[in-house]
């Protein structure tokens, strides 16, 4: 149910698409000739458009979810485990292809590789299967060893989750897998933004993990002031917009996540 309520919900408020809507929603009142209900519209749409795309506010609402990850704590010499969560991968033009596709997560994978070689005889899950609606023809963990394969030829024992549709899933999935004890260290990996949601989640079914942010999209010093070169040019909007709804899709899943009782908290 929270898979399917999820998806419904950034349908909802994926803020491209309220761009959208408000833009289309003006057209129809002046159509009908609704000249100051079109004009309050477009008002709304131009102030919404400053915030998503002149504004780093996207880039803002992800340095509040990376900055408690900025300094790396020192890591134990024993680490019992390493839970690996998919976003990394493209299953799907990987099969397209018949060949490996990556995304721009990858750091996933990479600084896993690391990991492993450091901890070589930790339990290694990675989780993640497909966050398709209909039935999927490949999974992200199919394509993860393919990669651990090509990459980490060594590492043939590699434990694959594959059924977990989402982060709520991947962490509950993984868990039965592992079957952890109180004692034990486990260390998560994910993307800097991402490790807020997943920790929560952990917690709430009472999981103890180590942070190993990666994939960080923000620099460590923000500034709300733009860059007046940047402004000359469409990509700087295109990137704002771009960070606004990663942020906005990582927020309402946290926001989500906690009222449907799925982890311990929003932040």
């Amino acid at each position: 149910m929270s898979f399917y309520l999820s998806k419904i919900l950034w349908i909802i408020f994926n803020p491209f698409n309220i761009l959208l809507f408000l833009i289309f929603l003006g057209f129809i009142l002046s159509f009908f000739s609704n000249k100051f209900f079109s004009k309050i519209i477009y008002f709304f749409t131009l102030v919404f458009f400053i915030i998503i795309a002149v504004l780093p506010t996207g880039k803002f609402m992800i340095y509040q979810l990376e900055k408690n990850f900025h300094t790396s704590g020192t890591l134990p010499n024993k680490i019992d485990g390493i839970l690996i969560l998919s976003g990394g991968t493209n299953h799907l033009m990987t099969k397209e292809h018949n060949q490996l596709s990556l995304n721009d997560s990858v750091e996933r994978l990479t600084e896993s590789i690391q990991l492993m070689n450091k901890y070589s005889k930790a339990k290694i899950i990675f989780s993640g299967g497909s966050e398709l609606l209909s039935n999927p023809k490949t999974t992200h963990s199919e394509v993860a060893k393919l990669f651990f394969t090509i990459f980490a030829t060594k590492f043939n024992n590699i434990i694959y989750e594959n059924k977990s549709r989402n982060t709520y899933e991947n962490i509950l999935f993984s868990k039965k897998i592992a079957n952890p004890r109180t004692n034990e260290n486990w260390l998560i990996v994910t993307s800097a933004y991402h490790m807020p949601r997943s920790l929560n989640i952990a917690e709430k079914l009472e999981w103890n993990f180590i942070p190993y942010a990666v994939d960080f999209q923000i620099e460590k010093k923000f500034s709300w002031k733009p860059k007046i070169n940047n402004l000359l040019f469409a990509n700087y909007f295109l990137s704002n917009i771009n960070k606004f709804e990663m942020a906005s899709r990582e927020w309402i899943g946290l926001i989500a996540y906690y009222w449907m009782g799925q982890s311990s908290k929003i932040l």
